[in-house]
């Protein structure tokens, strides 16, 4: 995998933290930190292997799983929908 590739798949886990970030210290009955709650609980889990094989340099990462995984998980999670990082991956991939 070139280095353009692996700064777009870094840019999702980025991407996804900017996502979920919350003013500092929100109230248990904000209803924003409560709806990023929501959202960022069922990313996370879809995410976390992602964040490993950027640690561990993108070694073994089977790329048209990923996508599968993240294409099976906006068809079970439309209120959820994470299509926007596949998005801006393409772009970076675009402009690389």
């Amino acid at each position: 995998m070139n280095n353009i590739r692996k700064a777009a798949y870094r840019n999702i886990i980025y991407q996804f933290l900017l996502d979920v970030r919350t003013e500092p210290v929100p109230l248990m009955d904000d209803k924003r930190a409560i709806i990023k709650g929501r959202y960022a609980g069922p990313v996370a889990y879809q995410l976390h292997n992602l964040a490993l094989a950027s640690v561990n340099d993108f070694v073994d990462f089977d790329e048209r799983h990923f996508w599968a995984s993240i294409d099976s998980f906006n068809q079970r999670n439309p209120e959820t929908n994470i299509i926007h990082l596949r998005v801006a991956f393409e772009a970076l991939l675009r402009s690389g």
